[in-house]
């Protein structure tokens, strides 16, 4: 079987309403971009990937013509392709997805399955009061979900634990909780709600962490810079609760070095910006090694969901998968279908658990008539 043609296309997805995420909250956005590459054989089978990226061009120009004629089941073969490339991970997303269609089965059942359902947490994305929170927490436990991630983006200390105690008042021991401070990246992406600039230093994290634990909360995610290593260790080593990050990190010896110097409980790489799903393996495993807790980032598309759930139901040490929940900002259609593009959304059952998608790869059906309408 030979790779006959790779197309990446950029798509200008909508939102179902103009969305100001909890980070940022200085920008407004209407639309995201995402990046759909198709991959196709001589065999006639096709596979997908997609990342939340602008980077269509970059796999066009840089990585297709080298595919063209090779082998789509060598994948360890086109690491260095892919990296050279740019890191464009939604590439070795679809060689899998060929894999496992070539195989007429699921990929976790060719890597070997563990678990076939996951439970999944519904992860907020925009800032909101308490209230709001609260009443959203007992909106989801209603649904089904058994966990919740808050955004802690207030200017004060004070605020956010008000946040998690409003909200742990709300569902009492009947949700998880997780909290993500978001502190990794720029210093933009850490602005209060209230539009001053919020950077947490170590005793901010520290003080905060305490005050979470006595609240019962799960993990504490990404409290300092990405890569202040040592203070995140040494927080991470003054707490009895999960400390949890990882998902701008990119490269197999960045998450060694986090494992190895004991940076975090959890570690939450992506498929589509951290490293490939054949690195995201070797990282699980990595993790499970040492003890560690292996959650992915959401995956930016219903498809690096599906990847990301093919992965996890191969692993022992992923109790958890992140879904984006926030309506009327985020729907579970609107996150996973990008408007119809893919046919079905993933849906949590009564008990707060995904299937995993049964169908061959990646499980994800494609509409390709949808896709010409949102390129760009």
């Amino acid at each position: 079987m030979k790779v006959t043609d790779v197309r990446a296309t950029l798509l200008d997805v909508p939102y179902p309403v103009d969305f100001t995420a909890a980070w940022t909250p200085h920008i407004t956005l209407s639309s995201r971009p995402v990046s759909l590459v198709r991959i196709e054989t001589d065999d006639g089978l096709v596979g997908y990937g997609a990342s939340g990226r602008d980077e269509a061009q970059e796999v066009n120009e840089i990585v297709a013509p080298r595919l063209i004629g090779e082998d789509p089941l060598a994948i360890e073969r086109f690491a260095d392709l892919i990296t050279q490339g740019g890191g464009r991970w939604l590439v070795d997303m679809a060689l899998w997805d060929i894999v496992g269609k070539s195989a007429g089965k699921p990929l976790h059942q060719l890597w070997g399955t563990y678990q076939t359902r996951i439970m999944a947490y519904a992860s907020t994305v925009a800032a909101s009061t308490p209230e709001q929170r609260a009443d959203d927490a007992l909106r989801y436990l209603e649904q089904g979900f058994k966990a919740i991630k808050l955004r802690t983006h207030y200017p004060t200390m004070a605020e956010d634990v008000r946040l998690v105690e409003l909200v742990r008042d709300a569902v009492g021991e009947r949700m998880e909780i997780m909290v993500d401070a978001n502190q990794a990246g720029a210093p933009s992406s850490a602005a209060g709600t209230l539009g001053d600039p919020v950077r947490w230093d170590y005793d901010r994290a520290l003080r905060s962490a305490r005050e979470f634990e006595q609240l019962g909360v799960f993990w504490l995610e990404e409290p300092l810079p990405r890569y202040q290593f040592e203070n995140l260790a040494r927080l991470c080593n003054s707490v009895d609760m999960n400390i949890a990050g990882g998902e701008g990190n990119s490269g197999i010896h960045e998450f060694y070095w986090m494992l190895r110097d004991g940076v975090y409980d959890i570690v939450q790489p992506d498929c589509t910006m951290s490293e490939s799903l054949t690195s995201l393996r070797k990282i699980a495993a990595m993790a499970e090694m040492m003890d560690k807790l292996f959650i992915p980032h959401h995956g930016n598309t219903g498809i690096g969901l599906a990847a990301h759930m093919q992965l996890c139901a191969t692993l022992r040490n992923c109790p958890y998968v992140e879904l984006i929940l926030d309506p009327p900002y985020r729907t579970i259609e609107s996150y996973q279908q990008l408007f119809g593009i893919v046919a079905t959304p993933m849906k949590i059952d009564y008990d707060g658990y995904l299937a995993v998608p049964d169908g061959p790869g990646l499980g994800v059906e494609i509409d390709e008539d949808l896709i010409e309408i949102y390129a760009v």
